[in-house]
Order: structure tokens, then sequence, then C-alpha cells
């Protein structure tokens, strides 16, 4: 073989190398980024059983950061969670400000919700909505 045949056989060789190698590393990120996220989900989860809304809301808002934007379902139910931990801390803090973010995550949530056709957490976000809107009028008056 000539030494020019050499160089493009190793040339390809290290380009099928380069990409492979590039696939086995996007795949390890990717799935500690998942382990990572479940892992903070769960303390989030632990804290809102507790009551502890606000920890709760610091490891959900952590939480979406890890989240990958694909992820339309996980980002969803995070975005609800989220909104629910914000609301319970605003109602029992009567927070009208409070209550009218968690309106708008919930709103997100509920986008990408009907995004991806998911009509019983569509009518779970739906009521969310109705109870902060409906906190939010009587936080008026």
């Amino acid at each position: 073989m000539k030494p020019a045949g050499i160089i493009i056989i190793a040339f390809i060789a290290g380009l099928a190398i380069s990409v492979v190698l590039g696939d086995i590393i996007d795949f390890v990120n990717f799935s500690a980024a998942r382990v990572q996220s479940a892992y903070i989900i769960s303390k989030a989860q632990k804290a809102a059983a507790a009551e502890n809304f606000l920890q709760a809301q610091k490891e959900y808002e952590k939480a979406l950061e890890k989240i990958r934007p694909s992820n339309k379902k996980l980002l969803a139910k995070t975005k609800n969670n989220l909104a629910m931990c914000i609301f319970l801390e605003a109602e029992k803090n009567e927070n009208k400000r409070e209550v009218l973010k968690s309106v708008l995550i919930f709103q997100e949530a509920l986008e990408l919700f009907k995004e991806i056709n998911d009509a019983e957490s569509i009518k779970e976000v739906e009521t969310n909505i109705k109870e902060a809107e409906r906190q939010r009028i009587d936080n008026r008056e």
C-alpha cells in the first residue's frame, strides 16, 4: 500500500473513532445529568412532603437547570411541582406576588403538557391554575 493510502485510511479511522468517542461522551454526560436531576427531584419531593416548600422550590429550580428541553414531560412535571411549592408557600404567607408567580409557572407547565398532549396532566394543571387564581382574588379582598 502506498503512503498516501495509509494516510487516508488512518484519517478515516481517526474520524470514525472521534465520532464514536464523541457519542460515548455525550451519552455519559446525558446519563449523569439524568441521574443528577432524579436525585435533585427526589430531594425536592422529600422537602415538599415535609412542608418545607422553600427548600423544595430551590431543589426544583436546580432540577430545571439539569433537564434537557427535549424532555418536555419531565420539564412540565417539574415546573408544575415548582409552581405548587411556590403557591403553597405564598398561600401560607398570604403573599399575592408569589401566588401570581406560581400562576405563571403553572401556565408554562400547561403549555408543555399541551405540546405533548397529556390530557390528564392538562386537567391537573388547569385545576391548579384555577385554585391559584381563586386565591389571588381572595387575597385582593
